[in-house]
């Protein structure tokens, strides 16, 4: 009877990390008709609007985004201004590199190693691993996100924010040129 509840006690710890580490299929959205071309939509000024939302499906934190991108050749320099609904602000800055074919790779100060992505039609993915603030705490939290071009001027983008492989947040951006 002990080995069962041992065995039981186990499976429940490792199934929600088994089932939270599944990746939906990007197939499902993309447009053979499209492509997203990373460094090209985000070359020149880009604005957006974002909104965070806690696991709980609380939301957290609204925001705005003044992007500006300058593009040398198979690389992009990504200047991220940010303005949260509280009034507090933060800048990021992003060098993104297309390393072949629908790949990329991106790196900023807060990137704990090297951001990942891969594109494929109208779709592209990024994960990567990042530090956050949280008051007055930093915390190691993983990043994968999920761009869709929408169409020529829209971009929507779509994270989910993981901290030991349980999701603690989305945030939803919607990027306008």
């Amino acid at each position: 009877m002990k080995f069962f509840q041992i065995t039981v006690i186990i499976f429940s710890m490792i199934l929600p990390f088994v089932t939270g580490c599944s990746n939906s299929n990007m197939e499902n959205v993309v447009s053979k008709n499209s492509s997203f071309e990373l460094l090209e939509y985000f070359e020149g000024e880009t604005t957006a609007w974002g909104l965070v939302v806690d696991r709980f499906g609380n939301l957290q934190r609204t925001f705005k985004v003044k992007l500006n991108g300058k593009r040398d050749k198979k690389q992009l320099l990504l200047k991220e201004y940010f303005t949260y609904n509280d009034g507090e602000r933060e800048y990021r800055e992003w060098v993104i590199t297309k390393t072949g074919t629908g790949s990329y790779e991106g790196k900023s100060k807060d990137t704990i190693g090297v951001a990942k992505g891969k594109q494929v039609g109208n779709t592209m993915r990024m994960v990567y691993d990042t530090t956050i603030s949280i008051g007055e705490t930093n915390i190691r939290v993983s990043f994968d996100d999920r761009f869709v071009k929408a169409d020529k001027k829209v971009v929507i983008n779509r994270a989910e924010v993981l901290k030991w492989g349980i999701k603690i947040a989305d945030v939803t951006i919607f990027f306008s040129k």
